[in-house]
């Protein structure tokens, strides 16, 4: 698991660079200003994603673990062959109420943290130094102004990817795929953080 881990941390820091990027190409096209690649947000962007990443994977494991897309549908059963016996593999069939579990666990409490984590951290080092107030005093402006249209902007596109996600997407590939549908939300949030 560790170095999965790190693989999915490190491709989902490429990922989240890239749309941090892309904002930055949209932001000079609409002021109709030359595109000039300011290095500073591409670094923080990886940075959240470093430390986001590895949390989310434990997240993604923990809801895999705790509530399995297949359940046994029936205990193993044996059969005699030539006086032998053998065992024959246990059929298992989708648990739709472990897949509506993690569904409501994903977008209520994975929705709540996630977004505090990026609103807390973006709040902390956008804090002007000079500023009048702290980059604690950041970090509570930041949640406070923009949590709810953050949580009711997401709600447009992270339910429908949780449901492909549970049902087709392995758990180890859960945040990397997370990370390329989040290039369009990457964008987004970079756009916000400059709002």
């Amino acid at each position: 698991m560790p170095s999965d881990l790190v693989s999915q941390t490190l491709q989902g820091a490429v990922l989240s660079s890239i749309s941090n990027i892309i904002a930055q190409y949209i932001s000079a096209y609409k002021e109709n200003v030359p595109f000039t690649l300011d290095p500073v947000p591409v670094l923080k962007f990886a940075i959240f994603s470093v430390v986001s990443n590895p949390p989310n994977i434990l997240w993604q494991s923990f809801l895999e673990e705790s509530f399995p897309n297949n359940v046994l549908a029936s205990p193993p059963s044996s059969a005699k062959t030539n006086e032998k016996t053998t065992a024959t593999k246990p059929e298992t069939s989708l648990s739709k109420t472990n897949i509506l579990i993690k569904f409501i666990l994903d977008q209520t409490v994975g929705s709540v943290m996630n977004t505090l984590m990026f609103l807390a951290y973006m709040g902390y080092v956008n804090a002007s130094p000079t500023a009048k107030y702290g980059p604690w005093d950041a970090v509570v402006h930041e949640c406070r102004e923009k949590f709810w249209p953050l949580i009711l902007d997401g709600y447009k596109l992270w339910p429908i990817f949780s449901i492909v996600s549970f049902l087709w997407i392995p758990v180890n590939k859960r945040i990397v795929a997370g990370c390329l549908v989040g290039i369009g939300w990457g964008v987004y949030l970079s756009l916000m953080v400059d709002a």
